[in-house]
């Protein structure tokens, strides 16, 4: 059965700058301008503000189309293979596409492959690449650029966070656990165009994963040229709409059009700047201030008032993701079940979502969102039980672990250094302290949470996931023994093997009730703790065109500028 679809964009016409005006009345300006007549004075001022202007690094007076988008952090890295953080998302959906990709719509289409088909037993994809593909340093792009780049996302020695995204492709995980070598893995180009993907299971949403940026290809020239410091500046080369251009740490990411992409002619938006601002607060004043076209989340105490005064530029919606908290179900007292089993059933979870984010954010009980694709709900038991009966029974269960009022349960909460964070860890703290346990609340940097998470040096931890591809399993993987995400290092091999045998379901309803069955069974160890859905709010400039809150990505090659 052929699985493509072909779509090329429609043009869009790129905007002209506005033309620059200074008018100065005669009667503001004052004496003492050494050297300049009152006639040259205006143009003397003007040329000051014209190199003002050309000195801004996201100017648009060489008449290109800029688009100024805000960012919450600074990235680690900039290989799509290894990119920390889900802000990373975006650059990476500029720089670089994968064999899938979406339309404006949101639909899968091909992207690097031109058609796919898949074997009758589901097991075999082979994939046409588009003719004429290329780097955008002009080298052409071929079947074993695809074969080099997955074979080293999944190679235990470069330790790779992509790694996880190809577990359904033969030897996948195997070879990530150093039993097998990466050539092992079940790919190989049969010529320049043509790529073949053998698959351990028939799993029905890999197609969705290929649209993800952690299976995109990487320039196996220039890695190897340049090592670690291939993503720099000068050295990285990608194959999507954009390539970076200028890197200016802790200020700004310049992305300018890639001539060489495929599909180059209908991007309209020659520059993209990324500025990483982890305050929200400061994200939403410089977008007022008209320095930034697109900012990423709102402060939460913002929003009554934009919704008020600003409703066509703010947008909301519900993200593929959780915030829920990581127990490190290998350190004590966390190794026992009672004591996890309170740390859940104590949070009130609709008071987080209802009175303190008071965002749209949604109160969850289970891992997977009920905005996935044919999954819906799969709340915990307990979530049908009135608070004061859940709050009376973790009382009990530290007092069944060891736990008293002279031997309160004592441990630190990390949480996200944001506002909402803040808040939320705050009411966590709360509503602990209500059944007894005495909690120190501390925040880890960005750079530094991976690191001391995969070391296992925490104890409860505040985590955000959005999904890499639209299926339940996305989240559930989260758990499965051997991911790399797995912090609480929950293990039960009853459980990979659900996860597994679901791969080989053809029937959506059936699969879906099998998964749900899989999520409750790794549940009711509570490894981790769901605490909500979070609603994605953004705010976006009238300027902006094509911007369609169903998307997710929002790729800047299917929008304009209009002023």
């Amino acid at each position: 059965n052929c699985g493509s679809l072909m779509q090329t964009p429609t043009g869009i016409s790129k905007r002209n700058p506005a033309a620059m005006k200074n008018r100065i009345p005669a009667n503001r300006l004052g004496a003492g301008v050494s050297g300049t007549t009152w006639s040259a004075l205006p143009l003397v001022l003007l040329a000051l503000a014209l190199g003002a202007w050309l000195a801004s690094p996201a100017s648009a007076a060489d008449n290109k189309s800029t688009l100024r988008r805000g960012t919450a952090n600074e990235l680690r890295s900039l290989d799509p293979q290894a990119v920390i953080g889900n802000s990373g998302g975006a650059l990476m959906y500029e720089l670089f596409e994968g064999l899938v990709t979406e339309d404006r719509d949101g639909k899968l289409v091909p992207g690097a492959s031109e058609s796919w088909s898949r074997s009758d037993d589901g097991l075999t994809y082979t994939f046409k690449l588009r003719q004429g593909l290329r780097w955008s340093d002009g080298v052409p792009i071929t079947a074993e650029d695809f074969v080099y780049s997955w074979r080293r996302v999944v190679d235990p020695k470069n330790a790779l966070r992509g790694a996880g995204t190809l577990f359904p492709v033969r030897n996948a995980v195997a070879i990530t656990r150093g039993k097998k070598a990466p050539e092992s893995l079940g790919v190989k180009a049969r010529d320049a165009l043509t790529l073949e993907v053998s698959l351990e299971d028939p799993a029905p949403y890999f197609t969705d994963i290929l649209a993800g940026f952690p299976t995109a290809p990487v320039p196996r020239h220039v890695v190897e040229k340049y090592g670690s410091s291939w993503t720099k500046p000068g050295n990285i080369v990608g194959n999507g709409a954009y390539i970076l251009d200028k890197w200016v740490p802790n200020t700004y990411y310049k992305l300018a059009k890639n001539p060489n992409f495929r599909d180059a002619r209908q991007v309209s938006i020659d520059e993209v700047f990324y500025y990483p601002i982890p305050d929200r607060n400061t994200g939403e004043k410089r977008f007022r201030a008209g320095e930034l076209d697109v900012v990423l989340n709102i402060p939460p105490n913002r929003l009554a008032w934009l919704r008020k005064n600003m409703p066509d530029e703010l947008h909301s919606t519900s993200a593929l993701g959780i915030r829920y908290l990581i127990i490190n179900t290998k350190r004590a007292p966390f190794t026992d079940i009672r004591v996890r089993k309170a740390l859940s059933i104590a949070i009130d979870r609709e008071i987080i979502a209802a009175r303190i984010l008071k965002d749209g954010s949604e109160a969850a009980y289970n891992l997977v969102p009920p905005a996935m694709p044919r999954y819906g709900r799969n709340p915990a038991p307990f979530s049908s039980q009135p608070y004061p009966q859940r709050l009376d029974e973790a009382k009990k269960l530290l007092a069944a672990a060891g736990f008293s009022s002279s031997k309160p349960l004592r441990f630190t909460l990390d949480y996200q250094n944001l506002e909402d964070g803040r808040r939320v860890a705050v009411a966590l703290q709360s509503m602990w302290r209500s059944m007894g346990a005495d909690v120190q609340l501390t925040t880890t940097g960005f750079e530094n949470k991976d690191t001391s998470m995969r070391n296992g040096d925490f104890d409860v931890s505040w985590f955000t996931f959005y999904a890499p591809y639209s299926d339940a399993t996305a989240f559930l993987y989260l758990l499965e023994a051997n991911n790399a995400r797995n912090y609480s290092k929950y293990s039960n091999p009853e459980f990979d093997e659900m996860l597994r045998a679901a791969n080989r379901m053809h029937d959506p309803v059936e699969r879906a009730a099998f998964l749900k069955k899989a999520e409750q069974l790794a549940l009711s160890a509570y490894p981790v703790i769901p605490l909500f859905v979070p609603s994605r709010t953004y705010l976006v400039s009238k300027r902006v065109q094509g911007w369609d809150d169903r998307m997710d990505t929002h790729m800047a090659r299917y929008l304009s500028i209009k002023d």
